[in-house]
């Protein structure tokens, strides 16, 4: 979690809050997939894109901060929908 969001925390994209918490991290018993539930004050359809566009670069600074055998691919979820 900590590497995302520090990684996220670098984009330079204008849909990306100042603020975004990455509030869960789901990952399969197979290290395959990871859920990743993020939250933010603003417009949240402007950040999934920009999550979206983004993932391969996300994807390479975890695994070069996370030293797993298998680096998961990451799938973005809004935290609020999750709750409702």
């Amino acid at each position: 979690m900590r590497a995302l969001s520090g990684a996220i925390a670098e984009l330079r994209d204008p849909r990306v809050p100042l603020i975004v918490t990455v509030e869960r991290v789901s990952v399969t018993s197979d290290y395959g997939l990871a859920r990743v539930y993020v939250s933010a004050l603003g417009d949240m359809s402007g950040l999934m894109e920009a999550l979206e566009q983004a993932r391969g670069r996300l994807q390479r600074e975890v695994a070069r901060t996370v030293k797993l055998r298998r680096t998961p691919i990451l799938e973005f979820y809004d935290a609020s929908e999750r709750l409702s």
